[in-house]
């Protein structure tokens, strides 16, 4: 997941590839989001890194209900905001995890 959302922020896009990028990275969060929240659910109330991953978790929540933006400019920069937040939340699955491959595909 990781690798695709990278790749797809340094990329010129086309209107067309828009759309699959989109529901792509818009199911790699509805998978990601759940899998956060319970990561950071398992340790302390206090715990720094879970609450910042939870501040990503809400981050990536509001991306996912952005509506699509008129024009190619505006709907290639949310669908970029999408990729950010696949990223971010896998860099923190990764941290709360302990894991180095978790949601890498």
């Amino acid at each position: 997941m990781r690798a695709a959302a990278s790749w797809f922020v340094g990329q010129p896009t086309r209107h067309e590839s828009l759309k699959i990028w989109s529901k792509d990275l818009t199911d790699y969060l509805e998978r990601l989001i759940p899998a956060v929240k319970e990561l950071a659910g398992i340790g302390p109330a206090d715990d720094i890194s879970a609450m910042v991953a939870m501040g990503g978790v809400g981050e990536a929540e509001r991306r996912l209900y952005e509506p699509g933006a008129a024009g190619l400019r505006g709907e290639t920069e949310r669908v970029r905001r999408l990729a950010r937040s696949v990223i971010a939340l896998c860099d923190h699955h990764v941290n709360l995890s302990g894991s180095s491959n978790s949601h890498d595909s």
